[in-house]
């Protein structure tokens, strides 16, 4: 599928219920976007919300991809940062923690 018709495609994902309206989707989907940012904040990426169906990441020096779930968000990281992000990094939680708390 080109990158054009991947925008129009409907998300069919295992974490979205499917009775749920368009708003509480689309809801669901900008708080996790929030939450992304928090996190890569400190890699200095950005991650902005395309259209209700991809995502775009972007670096400080302009270099951008275009993704459609997580998984190949996290890829996309290792490869804009040249690591694994760990979950573990005790600087990642000190990060989080300093957010909770504002």
């Amino acid at each position: 599928m080109c990158g054009l018709c991947g925008i129009f495609a409907e998300p069919d994902l295992w974490n979205q219920d499917p009775h749920s309206d368009t708003h509480s989707l689309r809801r669901n989907r900008l708080i996790q976007i929030q939450y992304l940012q928090t996190i890569l904040s400190p890699k200095r990426l950005t991650i902005r919300d395309i259209h209700g169906t991809n995502y775009l990441l972007e670096d400080l020096k302009g270099n951008q991809v275009l993704f459609s779930n997580l998984h190949e968000l996290w890829r996309s990281i290792e490869s804009f940062v040249g690591e694994a992000l760990d979950p573990l990094d005790p600087d990642l939680y000190k990060h989080l923690s300093m957010e909770l708390a504002k």
